[in-house]
C-alpha cells in the first residue's frame, strides 16, 4: 500500500460518518470537488471502492467498515500526541531549573519555593546562578526559565517585563549625606563601595554580550555616581548588593543598590536609603525563556506562579 497522506484519512472518517461529500466539504471547509479527489487517491492508495453510491448518499464497503476503527482511533492518538499535555500541580512530578542572580534569589525564591511546596509537593525548584553560558543553557534546556536585568536578546528567546526597580543610595542611619542628601555629591572616592556582579570590577553598567544575549552584569554605572566622585583603585567594590548592604551597615560607605533589597534593611534601621531628589537609574527586570517552551503547560504555570509571587515587588 502506498504512503498515505494524513489529510487523507481524516476525509475518510469525516465521509464514513456523513456518508456524503456535501456534508464531509461542510464539515472540513473544504470543496465538493477536493473531497471527491482525496477520495479518488484513498481509492487508488487502499485498493478498495471504499465507498459506493447509494440511494441518500455514500455506503462504506466491506473494507472500509473493516479499516474504520483503526483509521478513527489512530487519528484520536495523533491528535492527542499533538495536544499540549496537561499539567496539574498538585499531582505532577517535575523538576524545573531558573537561573536567577542575588536579587531574585532574595526577594522570589523563598516565596516561589514555599507555594510550589504547598501547590505541587511533587514538583522541585534548582536555582543557579546566571553565567556566560546562559544563552546555550537556554537552548539546550539546562535553563528553563532566567530571572534577571536582559537587554537584547536573539528571536528564539521569549521574554516578559516583569516590574522596574529603582536604585537608591544607602548609608548607615547616622551618615551625613542621610541628613543632607545633596553632601552625595562630595563623596570622594575612597567612600563609595561599588557593586559589580558577574565579572571582576570595574565595567560599570556594561551588558555582557553572548550571541545576541545581553545581560547586565554591573548594578553601578558611571553616570549614577555622585557627581565629583571618580573611580580609582581607592574605591572599594564587591560582586552583590546583599554584601554592599551588609558593609555600609557597618562602616561610613555609601551605595546604589536596587530599592527592594535595601527596603528591610532599612526598615530595620540598619541602614537608611538616601533620599536623593534626583532619580538614580534604574534596571527592568525581565523573564526570559526558549520558544521552544512555548507550549509547555508546566512552564506557564510556573511563570503566573512568578508573576504572583513579584506582585509585592512591583509596589514601592
Amino acid at each position: 500500500m502506498q504512503t498515505i497522506d494524513l489529510n487523507l484519512l481524516r476525509v475518510f472518517e469525516t465521509l464514513y460518518d456523513t456518508q456524503s461529500v456535501t456534508r464531509a466539504a461542510e464539515r472540513l471547509g473544504l470543496t465538493q470537488s477536493a473531497i471527491s479527489h482525496a477520495l479518488a487517491r484513498l481509492r487508488q492508495a487502499i485498493g478498495d471502492p471504499l465507498f459506493v453510491r447509494r440511494a441518500g448518499g455514500l455506503q462504506p464497503t466491506a473494507r472500509a467498515i473493516e479499516i474504520a476503527p483503526g483509521i478513527r482511533d489512530g487519528l484520536n492518538q495523533l491528535h492527542g500526541a499533538l495536544e499540549t499535555a496537561p499539567f496539574d500541580p498538585a499531582t505532577a512530578s517535575r523538576r524545573f531549573r531558573i537561573g536567577a542572580g542575588v536579587y531574585f534569589c532574595t526577594l522570589l525564591i523563598p516565596d516561589l519555593i514555599a507555594r510550589v511546596r504547598t501547590l505541587a509537593p511533587q514538583v522541585s525548584l534548582s536555582i543557579h546562578a546566571l553565567g556566560s553560558d546562559l544563552l546555550a543553557s537556554l537552548d539546550n534546556g539546562a535553563t528553563d526559565i532566567a530571572l534577571g536585568v536582559f537587554g537584547s536578546a536573539p528571536k528564539r528567546l521569549l521574554r516578559q517585563h516583569l516590574f522596574r526597580e529603582e536604585m537608591v543610595w544607602i548609608a548607615k542611619p547616622d551618615h551625613a549625606v542621610v541628613r543632607d542628601p545633596a553632601l552625595l555629591a562630595a563623596v570622594p572616592a575612597s567612600g563609595l563601595l561599588q557593586v559589580a556582579t558577574g565579572r571582576p570590577f570595574p565595567g560599570h553598567g556594561a551588558f555582557s554580550w553572548e550571541n545576541g544575549l545581553e545581560r547586565l552584569v554591573v548594578a553601578t554605572s558611571v553616570g549614577d555616581l555622585p557627581r565629583g566622585s571618580e573611580v580609582t583603585r581607592e574605591a572599594s567594590n564587591v560582586h552583590d548588593a546583599l554584601t554592599a548592604i551588609a558593609i555600609v551597615s557597618i562602616t561610613d560607605l555609601v551605595a546604589l543598590v536596587p530599592r527592594q533589597l535595601a527596603r528591610k534593611s532599612a526598615q530595620a534601621g540598619q541602614i537608611a536609603i538616601v533620599q536623593a531628589g534626583e532619580p538614580n537609574g534604574h534596571m527592568d527586570m525581565t523573564m526570559l525563556w526558549h520558544t521552544r517552551m512555548a507550549g509547555d503547560a508546566g512552564l506557564r504555570w510556573l511563570q503566573g506562579l512568578i508573576l504572583s509571587c513579584l506582585d509585592p515587588a512591583r509596589q514601592d
